[in-house]
C-alpha cells in the first residue's frame, strides 16, 4: 500500500512517549485491583469521566470498578461481549452507553485483545472507507482489524525504527534492543495504529 500522508513513524514515537509518560503506570495500576482514586484517574486520563455524573463520590467510582470487575470475571464472553455489556451497565448508572469508556477501562486492564473504541477512530475508519453502524462495538473491531492488517507490514517497519532515536529519548530503556523489544509487541503495533486513526479523525 502507499504510504500514508501522516507517517507511521510519528505515530510510534507519539505513541511511545505516551506509554512511558502515562499509560504504562495506568496499566500497572488497572492490571490489579485499582483503587477509587486510580479508577478516576485513568477515566480523567482517556478524557472520559465527564460522563459519569456524580464520579468524584466514592459510590460513583464504585460502581464503575465493582461493574469492571463483574464484567471481566464472565468467562464465557468474548472481548467484544464484555465491552458492550459494561457500555450496558454504564447506561443502567449513568445513563450514557459508554463504549469508549469501557473499552478504554479493558484495554488498561489487559491491553490485549482488546481494540479502543473512540469517535476519532471510527471517523478515520469511516474516512478509510469501513461500513458499520453507530455503536456496534463488534463491527467496529471488524473494521478496525481490517484496516489494522492492511498497514500492520508498516507499522511494524517503522516501529522498528524507534531505536535510531533512543539517544534524544530518557533512559527508558538500557539498550537499543530493549526498546526494539517493546516496539514489536502486537499490543504496542495496535496502538500505533489507534494514534494514527486519532490523528486523522481529527483533520478537518
Amino acid at each position: 500500500m502507499d504510504a500514508p500522508e501522516l507517517p507511521f513513524e510519528y505515530c510510534a514515537l507519539r505513541f511511545l512517549i505516551q506509554w512511558k509518560q502515562r499509560e504504562k503506570s495506568l496499566h500497572d495500576q488497572m492490571a490489579g485491583n485499582p483503587s477509587l482514586a486510580e479508577i478516576r484517574s485513568a477515566l480523567r486520563y482517556f478524557q472520559v469521566a465527564r460522563t459519569f455524573k456524580g464520579l468524584r463520590s466514592d459510590d460513583a467510582a464504585q460502581i464503575v470498578a465493582d461493574a469492571l470487575r463483574n464484567v471481566d470475571e464472565q468467562s464465557q464472553l468474548s472481548p467484544e461481549d464484555k465491552v458492550t455489556k459494561l457500555a450496558s451497565r454504564f447506561k443502567d448508572k449513568f445513563n450514557q452507553f459508554n463504549l469508549s469508556a469501557s473499552s478504554k477501562l479493558f484495554w488498561l486492564k489487559h491491553k490485549e485483545p482488546y481494540v479502543i473504541y473512540d469517535s476519532r477512530a471510527v471517523a478515520a475508519l469511516r474516512e478509510l472507507g469501513c461500513d458499520f453502524p453507530n455503536a456496534n462495538y463488534a463491527a467496529y473491531c471488524k473494521c478496525w482489524r481490517d484496516q489494522y492488517s492492511q498497514h500492520k507490514r508498516a507499522i511494524s517497519q517503522a516501529s522498528s525504527r524507534l531505536r535510531e532515536v533512543k539517544a534524544f529519548l530518557p533512559p527508558w530503556h538500557r539498550t537499543e534492543t530493549d526498546l526494539a523489544t517493546l516496539a514489536s509487541q502486537s499490543w504496542f503495533l495496535e496502538r500505533v495504529f489507534d494514534t494514527y486513526l486519532w490523528e486523522i479523525g481529527g483533520e478537518d
